[in-house]
């Protein structure tokens, strides 16, 4: 049931994680409603910096920037946001962040929940069915939530099938656009209903 062998291989990509300590600034007192952390999306076009941004909003949320201090849960599947090495983040997560790497994001997100006592869950790209549900169960569960998704704008969400489920159950209430204006990025944040 594993991939064992690629063969004929036409490109690769390789991507190398970076962080931009101070990437939340701008975003984070958009998030926060009378001190209390609300769940937000992050949605852009592949390669605008969603994890990049995620990962400095599980930081800074650590480590109480702009409002107290809050223990976070990162469900990092692919090794993208903490980079673990030897069971130790190589990125910054904040030092109240527990990771779950290299498990499915939904079990990952469901036992950090039940495991660890998060006040913030956090997961990136969100692409299959057993996510949505993971994040729907999270949310009745007292803990913000942190996400990603590739996407345009909220009309682009709303038609797209799993996406509509994840609105439509309001999970989240903010939705942070990425936008590239020349060599920059560009931050929208959106009160969702």
């Amino acid at each position: 049931g594993a991939v064992r062998t690629i063969r004929k291989l036409s490109s690769a990509a390789v991507r190398v994680a970076r962080q931009f300590p101070g990437a939340a600034e701008e975003v984070l007192p958009s998030l926060l409603e009378g001190g209390r952390l609300e769940s937000a999306l992050i949605l852009a076009p592949p390669g605008l910096g969603k994890t990049t941004l995620l990962r400095d909003l599980v930081r800074a949320v650590s480590a109480g920037e702009g409002a107290p201090p809050r223990r976070g849960g990162v469900a990092d599947e692919r090794g993208e946001i903490a980079a673990l090495f030897d069971g130790v983040p190589q990125l910054d997560v904040g030092p109240r962040t527990d990771v779950m790497e290299g498990c499915p994001k939904a079990w990952g997100l469901m036992t950090l929940l039940r495991g660890m006592n998060p006040q913030v869950l956090a997961a990136d790209e969100i692409t299959a069915p057993e996510d949505v549900r993971a994040l729907i169960s999270a949310a009745g569960c007292g803990a913000a939530l942190l996400a990603t998704a590739h996407g345009w704008d909220r009309r682009d969400l709303e038609e797209r099938p799993l996406y509509r489920e994840l609105m439509a159950a309001g999970v989240f209430r903010r939705l942070v656009l990425i936008r590239r204006e020349g060599d920059r990025r560009r931050y929208e944040v959106e009160e969702l209903p």
